[in-house]
Protein backbone atom coordinates (compact mmCIF):
# COMPACT_ATOMS: atom_id res chain seq x y z
CA UNK A 1 0.00 0.00 0.00
CA UNK A 2 0.72 3.74 -0.73
CA UNK A 3 2.12 5.31 2.22
CA UNK A 4 3.52 8.67 0.47
CA UNK A 5 4.27 9.91 -2.46
CA UNK A 6 6.22 12.75 -3.22
CA UNK A 7 7.37 14.10 -6.73
CA UNK A 8 7.17 10.89 -8.63
CA UNK A 9 8.46 8.69 -6.20
CA UNK A 10 6.31 6.46 -3.83
CA UNK A 11 6.83 4.60 -0.41
CA UNK A 12 4.92 1.12 -0.35
CA UNK A 13 4.55 -0.55 2.51
CA UNK A 14 4.87 -3.85 2.00
CA UNK A 15 2.41 -6.98 4.40
CA UNK A 16 5.33 -7.51 6.47
CA UNK A 17 5.51 -3.53 7.23
CA UNK A 18 9.00 -2.86 5.47
CA UNK A 19 9.02 0.32 3.34
CA UNK A 20 10.09 0.43 -0.12
CA UNK A 21 10.77 3.49 -2.23
CA UNK A 22 9.00 2.74 -5.97
CA UNK A 23 8.34 4.87 -9.12
CA UNK A 24 5.94 3.70 -11.56
CA UNK A 25 5.57 2.20 -15.08
CA UNK A 26 5.27 4.20 -17.99
CA UNK A 27 2.16 2.64 -18.97
CA UNK A 28 0.30 3.69 -15.80
CA UNK A 29 1.27 7.43 -16.20
CA UNK A 30 0.78 7.37 -19.78
CA UNK A 31 -3.12 5.83 -18.51
CA UNK A 32 -3.47 8.82 -16.83
CA UNK A 33 -4.49 6.93 -13.61
CA UNK A 34 -2.12 9.09 -10.93
CA UNK A 35 -1.18 6.39 -7.90
CA UNK A 36 -2.69 8.25 -4.42
CA UNK A 37 -1.42 7.58 -0.96
CA UNK A 38 -3.72 4.56 0.36
CA UNK A 39 -3.89 2.62 -3.22
CA UNK A 40 -3.00 -1.05 -2.83
CA UNK A 41 -0.68 -1.63 -5.74
CA UNK A 42 1.84 -4.74 -7.17
CA UNK A 43 5.53 -3.77 -7.20
CA UNK A 44 8.42 -5.48 -8.86
CA UNK A 45 12.19 -5.32 -8.77
CA UNK A 46 13.95 -2.18 -10.72
CA UNK A 47 17.16 -2.74 -11.00
CA UNK A 48 17.73 0.69 -10.33
CA UNK A 49 19.85 0.99 -6.74
CA UNK A 50 18.04 4.33 -5.97
CA UNK A 51 14.81 3.70 -6.23
CA UNK A 52 15.01 -0.26 -5.96
CA UNK A 53 11.44 -0.81 -7.20
CA UNK A 54 8.24 -0.21 -9.56
CA UNK A 55 4.95 -0.14 -9.07
CA UNK A 56 3.43 -2.98 -11.81
CA UNK A 57 -0.27 -1.94 -11.04
CA UNK A 58 -2.90 -0.19 -8.65
CA UNK A 59 -5.64 -2.41 -7.50
CA UNK A 60 -9.77 -1.36 -7.87
CA UNK A 61 -9.95 1.41 -5.07
CA UNK A 62 -13.50 1.28 -3.21
CA UNK A 63 -13.03 4.61 -2.91
CA UNK A 64 -11.37 8.14 -3.44
CA UNK A 65 -11.29 11.45 -2.61
CA UNK A 66 -9.53 14.26 -4.83
CA UNK A 67 -9.29 16.56 -2.40
CA UNK A 68 -7.34 15.51 -0.19
CA UNK A 69 -6.17 12.75 -2.51
CA UNK A 70 -6.52 9.71 -0.59
CA UNK A 71 -7.69 6.54 -1.96
CA UNK A 72 -9.38 3.44 0.45
CA UNK A 73 -10.46 5.72 3.35
CA UNK A 74 -12.89 3.42 5.85
CA UNK A 75 -13.65 6.96 7.80
CA UNK A 76 -13.03 10.67 7.92
CA UNK A 77 -12.65 13.10 10.76
CA UNK A 78 -13.83 16.53 9.64
CA UNK A 79 -11.77 19.24 11.63
CA UNK A 80 -13.29 22.05 12.17
CA UNK A 81 -12.22 24.55 15.40
CA UNK A 82 -14.88 26.44 17.01
CA UNK A 83 -12.79 29.53 16.36
CA UNK A 84 -9.59 30.61 15.07
CA UNK A 85 -10.35 30.20 12.66
CA UNK A 86 -14.06 30.85 12.17
CA UNK A 87 -15.37 27.43 11.53
CA UNK A 88 -16.75 27.35 7.44
CA UNK A 89 -19.74 25.02 7.95
CA UNK A 90 -20.46 25.41 4.08
CA UNK A 91 -17.02 23.98 3.45
CA UNK A 92 -17.95 21.56 6.12
CA UNK A 93 -21.35 20.54 4.83
CA UNK A 94 -19.96 19.72 1.04
CA UNK A 95 -17.48 17.39 2.50
CA UNK A 96 -19.76 15.62 4.36
CA UNK A 97 -21.92 15.65 0.92
CA UNK A 98 -19.24 14.12 -1.26
CA UNK A 99 -18.15 11.64 1.57
CA UNK A 100 -21.55 10.06 2.41
CA UNK A 101 -21.88 9.52 -1.79
CA UNK A 102 -18.15 7.81 -1.38
CA UNK A 103 -19.48 5.43 1.37
CA UNK A 104 -16.76 7.20 3.38
CA UNK A 105 -18.17 6.64 7.18
CA UNK A 106 -17.57 10.24 8.62
CA UNK A 107 -17.01 12.06 12.21
CA UNK A 108 -16.78 15.21 13.06
CA UNK A 109 -14.70 16.84 15.24
CA UNK A 110 -14.49 19.83 16.98
CA UNK A 111 -11.59 22.14 18.01
CA UNK A 112 -10.60 24.70 20.69
CA UNK A 113 -13.64 23.79 22.55
CA UNK A 114 -12.25 25.45 25.46
CA UNK A 115 -11.59 28.99 23.76
CA UNK A 116 -15.70 29.12 23.41
CA UNK A 117 -17.62 26.68 24.97
CA UNK A 118 -20.86 27.95 24.14
CA UNK A 119 -19.77 27.64 20.41
CA UNK A 120 -19.12 24.24 20.87
CA UNK A 121 -22.29 23.25 22.42
CA UNK A 122 -24.30 24.75 20.13
CA UNK A 123 -22.30 23.28 16.89
CA UNK A 124 -22.22 19.88 19.16
CA UNK A 125 -26.20 20.11 19.19
CA UNK A 126 -26.65 20.81 15.62
CA UNK A 127 -24.81 18.21 13.97
CA UNK A 128 -25.47 15.58 16.34
CA UNK A 129 -29.27 16.70 16.24
CA UNK A 130 -28.57 15.99 11.98
CA UNK A 131 -27.31 12.17 12.85
CA UNK A 132 -23.34 12.33 13.19
CA UNK A 133 -21.23 11.46 15.60
CA UNK A 134 -19.55 14.44 17.01
CA UNK A 135 -16.44 14.62 19.57
CA UNK A 136 -15.06 17.49 20.99
CA UNK A 137 -11.18 18.60 21.70
CA UNK A 138 -9.42 21.45 23.74
CA UNK A 139 -5.82 22.34 24.91
CA UNK A 140 -6.23 20.02 28.46
CA UNK A 141 -8.23 17.25 26.62
CA UNK A 142 -7.22 16.52 23.03
CA UNK A 143 -8.61 13.93 21.14
CA UNK A 144 -6.70 10.50 21.44
CA UNK A 145 -5.78 7.44 20.55
CA UNK A 146 -8.32 6.02 22.79
CA UNK A 147 -10.69 8.21 20.82
CA UNK A 148 -10.17 7.04 17.88
CA UNK A 149 -9.85 3.03 18.21
CA UNK A 150 -13.92 3.95 19.40
CA UNK A 151 -14.62 5.08 15.57
CA UNK A 152 -12.44 3.91 13.80
CA UNK A 153 -11.03 0.29 15.40
CA UNK A 154 -9.17 -0.40 12.11
CA UNK A 155 -8.32 0.92 8.52
CA UNK A 156 -7.44 4.23 6.99
CA UNK A 157 -8.77 7.01 9.14
CA UNK A 158 -7.78 10.65 7.48
CA UNK A 159 -8.41 13.88 9.06
CA UNK A 160 -9.45 16.69 6.73
CA UNK A 161 -10.60 20.18 7.09
CA UNK A 162 -9.07 23.65 7.01
CA UNK A 163 -5.56 24.70 8.10
CA UNK A 164 -4.87 25.73 11.59
CA UNK A 165 -7.17 23.44 13.40
CA UNK A 166 -5.06 21.11 15.29
CA UNK A 167 -5.09 18.76 12.64
CA UNK A 168 -1.54 17.96 13.26
CA UNK A 169 -1.48 18.34 17.01
CA UNK A 170 -4.03 15.91 17.00
CA UNK A 171 -2.09 13.32 15.05
CA UNK A 172 0.98 13.90 17.36
CA UNK A 173 -1.32 13.28 19.95
CA UNK A 174 -2.54 10.08 18.34
CA UNK A 175 0.90 9.08 17.41
CA UNK A 176 2.72 10.20 20.63
CA UNK A 177 5.36 11.70 18.73
CA UNK A 178 5.60 15.27 17.21
CA UNK A 179 5.69 13.27 13.24
CA UNK A 180 3.84 15.98 11.55
CA UNK A 181 4.71 20.34 12.08
CA UNK A 182 1.95 22.53 13.71
CA UNK A 183 1.39 26.18 13.02
CA UNK A 184 -0.91 29.00 14.08
CA UNK A 185 -3.26 31.04 12.51
CA UNK A 186 -2.67 34.17 10.45
CA UNK A 187 -3.69 36.98 12.84
CA UNK A 188 -4.41 38.89 9.44
CA UNK A 189 -6.03 36.78 7.20
CA UNK A 190 -7.68 34.88 10.32
CA UNK A 191 -7.20 31.54 9.03
CA UNK A 192 -4.72 28.69 9.08
CA UNK A 193 -1.38 28.36 7.51
CA UNK A 194 -0.34 25.66 6.01
CA UNK A 195 2.01 23.13 7.70
CA UNK A 196 1.12 19.93 6.49
CA UNK A 197 2.36 20.03 2.67
CA UNK A 198 1.58 16.37 1.69
CA UNK A 199 -0.86 13.28 2.58
CA UNK A 200 1.49 10.40 4.39
CA UNK A 201 -0.26 7.13 6.40
CA UNK A 202 1.55 6.64 9.63
CA UNK A 203 0.79 2.86 11.70
CA UNK A 204 -1.19 2.87 14.45
CA UNK A 205 -1.88 -0.33 16.35
CA UNK A 206 -5.24 -1.12 14.41
CA UNK A 207 -4.89 0.58 11.25
CA UNK A 208 -3.18 4.38 9.83
CA UNK A 209 -3.84 7.69 10.60
CA UNK A 210 -3.20 10.65 7.69
CA UNK A 211 -2.92 14.25 8.35
CA UNK A 212 -3.90 16.57 5.25
CA UNK A 213 -3.24 19.73 3.66
CA UNK A 214 -5.63 22.66 4.84
CA UNK A 215 -7.92 23.82 2.53
CA UNK A 216 -10.64 27.03 2.50
CA UNK A 217 -12.55 26.64 -0.38
CA UNK A 218 -14.04 23.27 -2.81
CA UNK A 219 -16.49 23.18 -5.68
CA UNK A 220 -18.93 20.41 -5.76
CA UNK A 221 -19.40 20.78 -9.23
CA UNK A 222 -15.35 20.68 -9.91
CA UNK A 223 -15.89 17.03 -7.94
CA UNK A 224 -18.21 15.95 -10.41
CA UNK A 225 -21.55 15.86 -7.48
CA UNK A 226 -24.87 15.39 -9.21
CA UNK A 227 -27.54 17.69 -7.94
CA UNK A 228 -29.71 14.86 -6.45
CA UNK A 229 -27.16 13.66 -4.65
CA UNK A 230 -26.70 16.75 -2.47
CA UNK A 231 -29.54 15.33 -0.19
CA UNK A 232 -27.35 12.32 1.38
CA UNK A 233 -25.16 15.18 3.17
CA UNK A 234 -28.35 15.84 5.00
CA UNK A 235 -29.53 12.92 6.74
CA UNK A 236 -32.18 14.69 8.83
CA UNK A 237 -33.67 16.30 5.46
CA UNK A 238 -33.54 12.81 4.06
CA UNK A 239 -35.08 11.42 6.86
CA UNK A 240 -38.28 14.14 6.55
CA UNK A 241 -38.13 13.33 2.38
CA UNK A 242 -39.72 10.23 2.78
CA UNK A 243 -42.74 11.31 3.81
CA UNK A 244 -43.00 14.17 1.43
CA UNK A 245 -46.24 14.38 -1.13
CA UNK A 246 -44.20 13.93 -4.70
CA UNK A 247 -41.08 11.23 -5.03
CA UNK A 248 -39.62 13.95 -7.06
CA UNK A 249 -40.29 17.11 -4.26
CA UNK A 250 -36.99 19.17 -3.83
CA UNK A 251 -37.68 20.86 -0.77
CA UNK A 252 -37.91 24.13 -2.11
CA UNK A 253 -41.05 25.17 -2.25
CA UNK A 254 -43.45 22.62 -3.40
CA UNK A 255 -47.08 22.00 -1.50
CA UNK A 256 -47.33 19.10 1.01
CA UNK A 257 -43.10 19.34 1.60
CA UNK A 258 -42.59 17.20 4.69
CA UNK A 259 -38.85 19.16 4.87
CA UNK A 260 -40.84 22.71 5.08
CA UNK A 261 -43.18 22.07 7.69
CA UNK A 262 -40.31 20.19 10.06
CA UNK A 263 -38.07 23.28 9.11
CA UNK A 264 -40.59 25.65 10.47
CA UNK A 265 -41.14 23.06 13.43
CA UNK A 266 -37.80 23.85 14.49
CA UNK A 267 -37.08 20.12 13.80
CA UNK A 268 -34.54 20.91 11.33
CA UNK A 269 -31.73 23.10 11.53
CA UNK A 270 -32.22 26.76 9.73
CA UNK A 271 -28.60 27.17 8.57
CA UNK A 272 -27.88 23.52 7.30
CA UNK A 273 -31.17 23.70 5.01
CA UNK A 274 -29.89 26.63 3.68
CA UNK A 275 -27.01 25.20 3.09
CA UNK A 276 -28.58 22.40 1.66
CA UNK A 277 -30.84 24.78 -0.66
CA UNK A 278 -27.83 26.78 -1.78
CA UNK A 279 -25.67 23.60 -2.99
CA UNK A 280 -29.10 22.18 -4.45
CA UNK A 281 -30.23 25.10 -6.35
CA UNK A 282 -26.78 26.13 -7.86
CA UNK A 283 -25.97 22.01 -8.60
CA UNK A 284 -29.35 22.44 -10.49
CA UNK A 285 -29.49 25.42 -12.14
CA UNK A 286 -26.16 24.24 -13.06
CA UNK A 287 -27.09 20.49 -14.45
CA UNK A 288 -26.76 21.10 -18.31
CA UNK A 289 -23.53 22.18 -18.16
CA UNK A 290 -22.57 19.27 -15.53
CA UNK A 291 -23.52 16.84 -18.50
CA UNK A 292 -22.12 18.12 -21.52
CA UNK A 293 -18.87 18.31 -18.93
CA UNK A 294 -19.15 14.65 -18.36
CA UNK A 295 -19.49 13.28 -22.00
CA UNK A 296 -16.30 15.40 -22.77
CA UNK A 297 -14.27 13.48 -20.37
Amino acid sequence: MITKGVGGTYTVRRDNGDRILCQIRGGIRKSGVVPAVGDNVKVSESGDPDIPYVIDDILPRKNYLIRPSVANIDCIVLTFAVVDPVPDLTLMDKMIIICTNLNIRISLLFTKCDLDPDKAEELTGIYSLAGFDVYRSSKDDLFSSSDLARIAPSGIVAFAGPSGVGKSTICNNILENDIMQTGVVSDRLKRGKHTTRHVELFDTPTGFITDTPGFTSLSLFDVGTDYKDVVYGYPEILKSSSLCRFDDCRHISETGCKVLEDLAQGLIDRGRYDRYREEYEYLYNNRNNYKRRIRSV
